[in-house]
């Protein structure tokens, strides 16, 4: 069984405003409202490609309830911890760029932590956990860690992806794999990555630390796999008109890790993973399975030297 772990979601509304200019009454058109953070987002992936899940984390209020919902009806499982206030709305503008504002949920307390990590209790060998994005109003950076730890001692995998500080102190916990962006794996050492080579030396001393695998994701320069195996392998993007570049990472990611589940083939794995990646940039919200398909064609998966 797959579950994926969102502890601070949000319901992210999708708009676009033509001729934008700060200080003025802007009107956009018709927005989309979609249930996001990050692994909801890995949910909707999963549920897309026909692989079931169950979403935990926290979520609060009518948006709160929202989410719950929308999962619901497109037949995804959850047992999110119900806690007083709000769950946030997150704003994605698309204008000549594109903008976030990310709002902020409301607190949770000590007892809605310890009934969360009561939702663990029923890990087994035969589940993935995705632990992912941030955590909320309320937890400290070490409950983070101690999800990651109380995973492993349940012997499931473990699969990382959040800001530097959590997946490095999550990694003495072995994750099967992290997923830094190019910008996030320099972040994490303190330095500017300019060559291959630069990410190269430290996509390895992730693996030193404890990573099996390590996906670097770089943009329209597509990704680099570094496999538990000792491959190097990357991946280019597929080329397409881009609504929303939001969840793309979370979709690759997903990918990544069901393929491999089914066929143990990095090589394959990245291929739809970075398919993946492009069906959700090409969407509003998490792209679907025959538009992956679609764009598996356009993308050649080869050893990086």
């Amino acid at each position: 069984m797959y579950y994926t772990i969102t502890l601070n979601p949000a319901i992210d509304m999708l708009t676009k405003v033509e001729n934008f200019e700060l200080g003025k009454l802007n009107r956009t058109g018709e927005s989309d409202y979609v249930v996001g953070g990050k692994g909801i987002n890995i949910s909707l992936l999963l549920k897309n490609i026909g692989k079931e899940s169950k979403a935990l984390g926290f979520i609060a209020g009518f948006t709160g309830s929202f989410i719950k919902n929308e999962l619901k009806k497109q037949g995804i499982k959850s047992d999110f911890v119900e806690t007083k206030g709000f769950t946030r709305i997150n704003i994605k503008l698309t204008t000549d760029t594109e903008t976030e504002i990310n709002s902020q949920s409301s607190k949770v307390s000590t007892e809605n932590i310890k009934e969360f990590f009561g939702t663990l209790e029923g890990l087994n060998s035969e589940d993935t956990v995705f632990l992912s994005g941030n955590i909320i109003p309320g937890m400290e950076s070490d409950d983070f860690v101690k999800i990651a730890e109380k995973v492993r001692q349940k012997g499931a995998k473990l699969v990382v992806d959040s800001n530097k500080d959590m997946v490095l102190n999550t990694l003495k916990y072995k994750p099967f794999i992290v997923k830094p962006n190019e910008f996030e794996l320099g972040e994490m050492f303190g330095v500017e990555l300019s060559t291959i080579e630069d990410i190269k030396k430290y996509a390895g001393k992730l693996q030193e630390m404890g990573a099996q695998n390590v996906l670097v994701s770089r943009g329209s320069k597509g990704a680099i796999l570094f496999t538990s195996t000792g491959e190097v392998l990357g991946a280019n993007i597929a080329k397409g008109k881009v609504v929303s570049t939001i969840a793309a990472g979370d979709s690759m990611l997903a990918m990544f890790v069901a393929k491999y589940d089914e066929t143990k083939d990095f090589r394959l794995s990245l291929q739809y993973a970075s398919a993946a990646g492009g069906a959700t940039s090409f969407s509003a919200g998490v792209g679907k399975k025959e538009l992956i398909e679609e764009l598996l064609v356009q993308i050649k998966v080869d050893e990086v030297l």
